[in-house]
């Protein structure tokens, strides 16, 4: 081989070398300032003394974390903390909800992107999966009337289908969930006001104790149905519907339809609205 093809060859295997180099360095400074936003919204340094300061300080981290994450697409798409970023923007999506900030529109395209991605990790990849479950069950709900039909613990025959021109609130709930008996006194209040308008709860117990329930719900007069099968996490109907938490509070309209899965926010507001 000639001394001018042999340099040749030598000067564009160089090259191939640190276009890869350079390509896989693309962004690192970037893709790592969105990983520390993430980091700062995961692990705070500091307790907010009150709810106000909570909020103030989740929505200066998240718009953060929002402008990292965008400057980093930018630069470029192919880094895999890309799709750690993707998980974590799923994970975001309830603080969002709590501080009244915009949805991400494009997170269910990122989590697709995620889960079809040569370079992601099998922890991101098994969340976005799941978070795109979420996604599209959460989507195929909004997408025609609730079916729900079942004997509710006191014997009543409960049938959404034929609660049609009510509102109904759907509650996923326990006994031995703190935040759930905090939430009771406004669901008893909002049902006390708006029952004779129209408004009616189905209580979906995520409880294993029977005789624990009744008495919970005899004490504190709750008289809208309850949902029981004593399999608790494992509860049949929220099981059905990806319920990972609670409360879990739907809105049902007149026409049967899901029109809210996160009701716990001016309750009484909403429902006075969709009463309407």
């Amino acid at each position: 081989m000639k001394p001018t093809t042999l340099l040749r060859a030598a000067v564009t295997a160089w090259l191939v070398t640190f276009t890869a180099i350079a390509n896989a360095a693309t962004g690192d400074a970037e893709w790592k300032a969105v990983a520390e936003a993430i980091d700062a919204l995961k692990n705070p340094k500091e307790k907010p003394k009150s709810r106000d300061e909570a909020i103030a300080t989740a929505t200066k981290k998240l718009q953060t974390f929002d402008e990292a994450y965008e400057a980093a697409m930018k630069v470029s798409q192919d880094n895999a903390t890309r799709w750690s970023a993707a998980v974590a923007n799923a994970n975001l999506e309830k603080l969002r909800e709590i501080i009244k900030a915009k949805p991400d529109e494009n997170l269910q395209a990122e989590l697709e992107a995620a889960v079809k991605a040569a370079n992601i990790g099998s922890e991101d990849k098994e969340d976005a999966e799941r978070f795109l479950k979420k996604l599209q069950a959460a989507a195929a709900l909004k997408s025609k009337p609730l079916d729900l039909k079942f004997t509710a613990v006191d014997g009543r025959e409960v049938d959404l289908s034929k609660m049609r021109g009510k509102v109904v609130l759907i509650d996923f709930w326990a006994t031995w969930c703190g935040p759930c008996v905090a939430e009771l006194p406004n669901v008893k209040k909002a049902y006390k006001d708006l029952n004779p308008k129209g408004f009616e709860i189905i209580g979906i117990s995520l409880d294993s104790d029977k005789a624990e329930l009744e008495a919970f719900v005899k004490k504190e007069e709750m008289g809208w149905p309850q949902y029981f099968d004593g399999k608790g996490w494992k509860n049949d109907i929220s099981s059905l519907h990806g319920i990972n938490s609670i409360p879990a509070m739907w809105l049902v309209n007149k026409e049967g339809m899901v029109v809210d899965t996160n009701a716990r926010d001016g309750l009484a507001e909403k429902v006075a609205t969709l009463l309407k």
